[in-house]
């Protein structure tokens, strides 16, 4: 015969079939009802029961008594794993058993896990033993560990059952096994996180099982309540008092503490007696029968009834439960509706499903057509649309605003070529030298790769560059003439580092172009999309306007390099005659201030003549050519052949010639993009349906809210309540309700106009710590609030006699 005794009856009046009034199971049943639709799985915590404590603290004890289903108990059935209890009402009893693998699984150790099912179909058939030996060996695939991450679900459907869900964690370990140190992460590590992570579920309620067989102090339990900062969502629940010895300093020790005296919980303390080891043979009946007789003598009965026995704590839980479920309602509606805008967001941002060659080209078509709206605005400096061109500080560059990139880049362009442009920085005389002004950011890093021009005094520049020269070059005809060959010469020697700078100014723009088409590009379409188009496409296109844009400067560097110089700019001849005046008048005057004769001036070197004339020439049109060739650069250059038309790198016209092989390889979703969006429409269904649950119950709240108003001015409600043995209260309970009362009527939504609110004689039994904060009476609007909530839950819906 088993160890374990299945209950074939148990009375109608059983605290669990008392829930079954339609208020209160459709309340609780709404939360089930989440459950079943993955919420759980969208880090939206839902009300629930953990039940927590060291190993052989009694826990399972606890929960046996709790479902009547017979939990594995003894020194070789320690759990390794949680198990979920889903308790839910039908006529039918249906026990159905099921493994959820931990996100750490591999797709293939999910697969297996997702294979075990085990059903039941009645109580006498349940097998929890056999169940757990079953499941921690298909838990072990993979993992060598004992402890697992896993969870064991029991689905426990049947008459006279509320909707609940108990967790059941593995005991706290409080020293590993030395043989377990060299592991990674021990099972007392193990345990920790798994414990940790359910009581970080701020709607989880916590019963902090203890045992009364040896000091509570020695309990880790109130360890991770504090870490968590959970007492007040904790119920500490006290096992096997008949372990301790009648009379003894350690009995009266934990009747204080059961009193709320020691360690306070804000939802108080419960003592259970757990079946000995000789009465493991007992009925649920005989069990509970021994429980309170035991009760009924010593030091136990000066607790208050509510406080004391399995049936008791249904009664207390039930309540517990519902209350918690009512105050948490409201954060819960406001979690799915964060969830359901934050998923639908994702889900939008997939863009439409593309499966169709219709569905391709509509993809492709709108990214085209965004892109040269985008484009146009970016190289118009139009950046109203906040979105992509929101600026970048420093050091990172705007490369979404492609304008104000190339402006920057053009004005250090301009800026070097001025300053660094030169091979001589030719001084009328040693002392003078030019001031530049401080080179732009943009043009700070060709310091390093340009040096600066060679000073030079005007004299030694003609005595060693021009007059070899003129020397050389001598032509026919009369001696004085300029060789403009001599011009070109030296012009192309003085401007020989354009080309360099140029061709590094035209690639720094190309790079800023291919960024913004990056960005551009990157924020219409997804990164497979993205990749695919740019090696098709794009890349290919941006390479031919490069190429482009090196012919071009090419272009226009040749009459630089090659040609001899030409200009006809008139200004051109006013300038030189200006320079030659000027010059005349220094050589007469002297620098003495006496004035030479013209025969002296003739009597100098022609060649000298020749020499500085050739110079005045070639620093005057220098100055007019590197404006036009800047010019040059930036507007054919860089404007004609790289930016113009830019948007059009990817013209609408394209998609409509692609064959359905060049669409499907540049616009069908990825393997993940479609795992993606199945699970994110799968998540919007499910957070669909929990909103609608909610809403149905929010819908419900308000008619018997309206109902119980409009009650409320015809004539005073008539509440009717269950006989019960009237109490003396005390002041502090007097103010305890009444600050209970003000606590639920505080909550201003439908939904939280449902709360729900135990029995009367729950504030005459339950004990509470003593306040010396004083309370206001209810207002009038509190006040109908209330009466509203009484109407809601009568007699029907509690059950008679002591409650909580």
């Amino acid at each position: 015969m088993s160890e374990f005794v299945m209950a074939s009856e148990y009375p109608e009046s059983d605290s669990l079939g008392k829930l079954q009034t339609p208020d209160q199971l459709a309340l609780l049943d709404a939360i089930d009802k989440l459950r079943s639709q993955n919420l759980g799985a969208y880090d939206i915590s839902l009300p629930q029961l953990i039940v927590c404590g060291d190993q052989s603290s009694g826990k399972s004890s606890v929960l046996e008594g709790l479902t009547r289903l017979p939990f594995p108990i003894g020194e070789d059935t320690c759990t390794t794993f949680a198990t979920e209890l889903i308790l839910r009402k039908s006529t039918n009893t249906i026990i159905s058993c099921s493994i959820t693998p931990s996100e750490e699984r591999t797709k293939l150790e999910i697969a297996e896990l997702r294979k075990f099912k085990h059903n039941y179909a009645s109580l006498e058939s349940f097998d929890f033993r056999e169940l757990v030996r079953n499941a921690k060996e298909a838990m072990s695939i993979g993992a060598p560990t004992e402890f697992h991450d896993d969870t064991l679900q029991i689905r426990y459907i049947g008459p006279d059952l509320p909707s609940l869900t108990i967790v059941d964690l593995p005991g706290i370990i409080h020293a590993d096994n030395p043989n377990q140190r060299a592991q990674k992460v021990t099972h007392k590590e193990q345990v920790k996180n798994l414990i940790r992570k359910y009581m970080k579920q701020e709607k989880s309620i916590i019963l902090a099982v203890i045992n009364a067989g040896y000091d509570w102090r020695l309990h880790k339990i109130f360890d991770f309540v504090k870490v968590e900062n959970a007492d007040a969502r904790t119920l500490g629940i006290i096992t096997k008092p008949d372990k301790v010895d009648q009379g003894s300093k350690s009995e009266q020790t934990f009747l204080q503490l059961a009193q709320n005296q020691i360690h306070h919980c804000q939802l108080g303390w419960h003592v259970v007696k757990n079946r000995g080891y000789d009465q493991q043979m007992f009925t649920d009946a005989q069990r509970d029968q021994d429980e309170e007789d035991f009760f009924a003598s010593g030091v136990w009965n000066q607790l208050p009834p509510d406080d004391l026995g399995i049936v008791a704590l249904k009664e207390k839980l039930s309540t517990v439960l519902l209350r918690h479920v009512c105050k948490e309602l409201p954060s819960l509606i406001d979690d799915i509706r964060a969830a359901l805008e934050e998923t639908s967001i994702n889900l939008k941002e997939l863009g439409i499903p593309r499966q169709t060659d219709q569905e391709l080209q509509v993809y492709l078509l709108g990214i085209a057509g965004k892109f040269q709206m985008l484009t146009k605005d970016a190289l118009e400096g139009n950046y109203s649309n906040t979105e992509f061109f929101a600026p970048s500080l420093p050091p990172n560059k705007s490369a979404n605003r492609l304008r104000t990139e190339i402006q920057n880049l053009n004005i250090a362009f301009a800026q070097v070529m001025y300053q660094k442009g030169h091979m001589w920085e030719i001084n009328d005389n040693e002392d003078r030298r030019r001031n530049h002004p401080v080179l732009a950011d943009e043009a700070t890093q060709y310091s390093t790769i340009i040096d600066d021009p060679t000073p030079i005094n005007r004299r030694q520049f003609l005595e060693i560059e021009i007059s070899p020269r003129v020397r050389q070059s001598r032509q026919a005809g009369l001696v004085s003439l300029v060789n403009p060959h001599v011009i070109g010469e030296i012009f192309r020697e003085q401007s020989k580092r354009w080309s360099f700078i140029a061709v590094n100014h035209i690639e720094r723009v190309f790079r800023a172009a291919k960024d913004y088409v990056d960005l551009g590009l990157g924020s219409l379409t997804d990164g497979r999309t993205f990749q695919m188009l740019m090696a098709e496409h794009i890349i290919p296109e941006l390479e031919e306007r490069r190429e482009r844009l090196k012919s071009k400067l090419e272009e226009v560097l040749l009459p630089y390099r090659k040609q001899v110089p030409i200009t006809y700019d008139p200004a051109f001849g006013t300038e030189i005659e200006d320079i030659r005046a000027r010059r005349y008048d220094a050589q007469i005057s002297g620098s003495s201030g006496l004035k030479r004769s013209w025969p002296q001036l003739l009597t100098e070197s022609l060649d000298d003549f020749t020499a500085s004339e050739i110079l005045d020439l070639t620093q005057t049109y220098y100055k007019r050519a590197i404006s036009v060739f800047i010019t040059n650069v930036t507007v054919l250059a860089i404007e004609s052949c790289m930016l113009t038309d830019l948007g059009t790198i990817f013209p609408p016209t394209l998609v409509l010639t692609m064959e359905r092989e060049q669409l499907l390889a540049i616009a069908s979703e990825s393997k993940e993009i479609r795992d993606q969006r199945a699970s994110l429409k799968q998540k919007l269904d499910d957070l669909k349906a929990g909103k609608r649950i909610l809403d149905k119950q929010a819908h419900k709240a308000d008619s018997v809210y309206r109902r119980s108003a409009q009650g409320k001015r015809s004539a005073p409600p008539i509440i009717h309540t269950a006989p019960q043995v009237p109490r003396p209260k005390t002041p502090e309970q007097e103010e305890i309700r009444t600050g209970s009362d003000e606590e639920v009527d505080d909550l201003t939504s439908s939904i939280e106009r449902m709360n729900i609110t135990p029995p009367p004689n729950y504030s005459q039994t339950r004990r509470r710590p003593r306040t010396s904060a004083t309370r206001s009476s209810p207002t009038p609007t509190n006040s109908t609030h209330a009466q509203a909530r009484a109407a809601l839950f009568t007699s029907e819906a509690w059950p008679a006699g002591n409650g909580m």
